[in-house]
C-alpha cells in the first residue's frame, strides 16, 4: 500500500492565484505562499521566509481562485 505524506503550511499569499484550463478542460490554480520563521540567536531576533509554489486542480482550484487573494493568511 502506498504511503501518504501530509504537509500543512501556514503563510501569506504572495499574489492572487492564477487560473488556467488544461487542453482537456480541467481548471488549475497556481499561487505562491510565503512562510516566515522567527527565532532568537544570541539575544537577537532573526527571521527567514521560505516560498512555496502551490498548484491546485479542479474543484479546489475553483475554491482557491474565489477566496484567496494577495496577502491573505
Amino acid at each position: 500500500m502506498p504511503a501518504l505524506n501530509r504537509v500543512q503550511l501556514i503563510g501569506r499569499l504572495g499574489k492572487d492565484p492564477e487560473t488556467r484550463f488544461t487542453p482537456t478542460g480541467k481548471k488549475v490554480a497556481q499561487f505562491s505562499l510565503a512562510v516566515s520563521n522567527r527565532w532568537k540567536a544570541g539575544g537577537e531576533v532573526k527571521e527567514s521566509t521560505d516560498w512555496f509554489n502551490i498548484e491546485t486542480w479542479e474543484k479546489l482550484a475553483e475554491i482557491c481562485s474565489q477566496y484567496l487573494h494577495k496577502g491573505s493568511l
